[in-house]
């Protein structure tokens, strides 16, 4: 039993350790000329299958066209996804920097 508790404590903390792995980058335009940035959260329901809410990132660009968007799961996201996964929900950290 010792064993089986020690290997689910490991996966749960190589999970949150490797969380950086999870990230995107999409540059619209030329991309960021300043640092103005502006962070969301989209959520997901059955494990990433159906979006909760709706986060557009050219809406949080405003009226930019050139900027970079980072899709990720931070810390926090891995965290809280180690909970809420259970009940098939997922969140993810979308940030608009112009």
């Amino acid at each position: 039993m010792k064993n089986k508790c020690r290997q689910v404590i490991l996966v749960a903390f190589t999970s949150i350790m490797l969380s950086s792995c999870c990230s995107s980058i999409f540059i619209a335009g030329t991309g960021a000329s300043k640092s103005i940035v502006t962070s969301k959260k989209q959520w997901f329901a059955l494990w990433g299958l159906v979006r909760c809410n709706k986060v557009n990132p050219k809406a949080m660009a405003s009226e930019t066209n050139n900027y970079t968007v980072k899709t990720e799961f931070t810390f926090g996201d891995m965290f809280t996804n180690m909970f809420t996964s259970i009940l098939s929900f997922q969140k993810e950290t979308i940030t608009v920097i112009k």
